[in-house]
């Protein structure tokens, strides 16, 4: 059984549900330890007593022990000493560990706090802290230093509309549960970080590449690519740029990945070959320590990590056993990287990277014989498309999941996508060695420019043809799991022709189509408002079936991030297929007629009530400083977020005092009625 040969596959799957428990249970070390501990001597007793082999299976647990373990000590709360258990403090003392990314108005970093000031005395802490300088006080703060800061620092706030991107989880699982806007006069530089350190040197280098390629670069959008493909930086990618790859299913390339180290190794593989022999260690020492060079030049990034060890491991297994299952190497990489960082586990990359592999290294072989051509121009093009469509296969059920649509074309924009990344990177990575020179620099670096406009206008193209993208694919957990299920019966199926897995495939089909009629019924008769909470600013969702309508003033109906931010996720999960925008004024007080009710929007200050017996009255821009207007109102006040906080809190307390029903989206996220 295929199974079988992948032994590795049992410790891994322990491992992974160890980590999933931790964030269930969050048990105790001691617990975890008690655990191990139990697990470990069952298993040596099963090894000594033949009546007691049969506890030899306790071994395997000691992974889901490991899992549990290594959760514990990578989560910084744990620590009784983190700043989120330290109470008040006036000032606290943190060291900028991150590249510095550049925003429209602010200065975006990460910082280590390792001290805070309560009083007279400073107190050791650790934890971890997201900073934003403003532009205006005239700072850039650099990897290394150190500053004291006035203590305004704030919790990460959960995501305040339904179905949006959970940011605060996902700064959590890096360890970072907070965040400071600082203006001038906020912070002070106190020093730096002395001597000589990795992570220091690989964001001195980083720093390096963005002033070489602003040197080099016409456009904002050569830059964003640039950036992002050569050294891991997505700062400078703007939003357009982002949905032409997407839409293209050329996202990856945006990003330092396993396709990066392949071509990379490639490219060292043909120039080393050159002067070593290929079957000798250290041909295979040299190309891995100029691929662990690289993951250090691009800012030892977790994905370039992930994807170096990742190859590294498999070049490795390849090298030493020539003759094992690489799926075994594959997995004993992701066992090292998620016991290092185990909420790499719930990382989108992590999980697509390894998906993505895995596929290529089951589904390839078969997919490459299907057709042999022997004119090598054509026959470079179907092992690349059978590369996308292998990686495809395996990634389609999460893709659905996490981003809820389909590149159509991927066949079409991979090819080109592979043909001239695999030029430009090791291009790219030549530019930032020889910029200086003269004459020889400026020259490479025309052909960068060209290479990237290329490709840009490649997948440009490709992303505006008709039906470039399945869009609003929205799937919950469970036809992900029976989307699995049905891929590996076909593959099995395909392997053994054994007719149980054509029963396997049948039934998940079954519930799929179930589930999908079940879905699909329920969207065609909801009825519901949704009030947004958008900061410093105001909207409603009108949905009807499967069609929804905003409204909202004219800036923000027209502005794509609000839809893609606040927006897109909700509609997504309600099936919308019909969407449209409803304008209204900037001011004034208006009554919007619906057949799920009647709202009345108040945006006038001190506005009057326009009629008495609508249910809801949404406050917008300060129309209401007071409730004197809104004594003879019996229905539900609603104020959204472009209200400044002080009105808030000072109608609040009114409210309380003479038991007005009221609702503040600031403190309780969107409010949905249903029909």
């Amino acid at each position: 059984m295929y199974l079988r040969s992948i032994p590795v596959l049992r410790y891994f799957i322990l491992l992974i549900v160890g980590i999933y428990l931790y964030q269930w249970y969050q048990p105790q070390l001691g617990q975890i330890y008690i655990f191990i501990s139990t697990a470990f001597i069952l298993g040596i007793l099963s090894t000594k007593i033949n009546k007691l082999r049969f506890l030899k299976h306790t071994i395997p647990l000691l992974f889901l022990g490991l899992g549990l373990a290594s959760s514990y000590l990578f989560d910084q709360k744990n620590q009784g000493n983190h700043i989120t258990k330290v109470g008040k403090f006036d000032q606290y003392m943190a060291m900028i560990d991150s590249y510095t990314e550049s925003k429209p108005k602010t200065y975006k970093v990460t910082a280590k706090i390792f001290a805070v000031k309560k009083g007279s005395k400073w107190q050791n802490v650790v934890g971890e802290t997201m900073l934003y300088f403003n532009k205006e006080a005239n700072t850039v703060p650099k990897y290394g230093e150190v500053y004291v800061l006035k203590n305004t620092i704030r919790e990460i706030e959960a995501p305040k509309n339904p179905f949006e991107f959970d940011y605060k989880t996902y700064q959590a699982r890096k360890n970072i549960f907070t965040h400071q806007f600082l203006r001038e006069g906020d912070f002070k530089l106190a020093g730096e970080m002395k001597g000589w350190s990795l992570l220091k040197f690989a964001n001195s280098l980083n720093v390096y590449t963005h002033t070489v390629f602003k040197e080099i670069l016409d456009t904002p959008k050569q830059m964003g690519v640039a950036e992002a493909m050569i050294g891991g930086m997505k700062a400078e990618l703007d939003f357009e740029t982002k949905q032409w790859y997407s839409a293209t299913g050329a996202i990856h390339v945006l990003a330092v990945s396993g396709m990066h180290v392949v071509i990379l190794f490639v490219v060292l593989n043909k120039l080393l070959g050159l002067f070593l022999d290929k079957k000798k260690p250290f041909f295979l020492a040299a190309i891995l320590i100029l691929l662990w060079s690289y993951a250090i030049f691009t800012g030892l990034s977790p994905s370039v990590c992930r994807s170096t060890l990742m190859f590294s491991m498999i070049q490795l297994g390849t090298f030493f056993r020539r003759d094992d299952n690489p799926v075994n190497t594959l997995l004993l990489s992701a066992i090292i990287l998620l016991i290092i960082v185990p909420n790499w586990l719930y990382d989108v990359g992590f999980q697509l990277s390894y998906l993505a592999v895995f596929g290529i290294m089951v589904i390839y072989p078969s997919l490459k014989r299907l057709f042999y051509f022997k004119w090598k121009p054509i026959r470079w093009i179907w092992e690349i498309s059978a590369v996308s469509i292998a990686a495809q296969i395996f990634t389609l059920p999460l893709t659905l999941y996490y981003f809820h649509q389909f590149p159509n074309y991927f066949l079409l924009a991979n090819p080109i996508v592979s043909l001239v990344s695999s030029f430009m990177l090791p291009i790219g990575l030549l530019v930032l060695f020889i910029a200086k020179i003269p004459y020889l620099g400026a020259a490479l670096g025309l052909i960068f420019k060209w290479l990237i406009d290329i490709l840009n206008y490649s997948v440009y193209l490709i992303a505006e043809l008709p039906n470039a993208l399945s869009a609003g694919l929205s799937i919950s957990i469970t036809t992900v799991i029976l989307l699995f299920l049905t891929i590996a019966s076909i593959l099995l199926f395909l392997k053994n022709k054994e007719v149980i897995y054509i029963k396997l495939i049948a039934i998940t089909c079954l519930f799929l189509t179930i589930s999908g009629a079940n879905q699909l019924f329920k969207q065609n008769k909801q009825k519901e408002i949704t009030f947004h909470f958008i900061p410093n600013g105001w909207g409603i969702s009108v949905i009807e079936g499967r069609s929804a309508t905003f409204i909202s003033t004219d800036s923000l109906c027209n502005e794509p991030l609000i839809y893609q931010f606040h927006l897109k996720n909700y509609y997504d999960a309600k099936g919308i297929k019909n969407y449209k925008t409803q304008k209204v004024a900037d001011q004034g007080n208006f009554i919007i007629n619906y057949d799920l009710g009647n709202i009345q929007w108040m945006k006038t200050p001190n506005g009057k009530i326009i009629e008495k017996n609508t249910p809801y009255i949404v406050c917008s821009e300060n129309a209401i400083k007071d409730l004197i207007n809104l004594s003879e109102f019996d229905g539900t006040i609603i104020l959204d977020g472009s209200n400044k906080k002080w009105v808030v809190e000072k109608i609040k307390a009114e409210a309380e005092q003479k038991k007005k029903k009221l609702v503040v989206l600031y403190d309780t996220g969107s409010k949905t009625l249903t029909f």
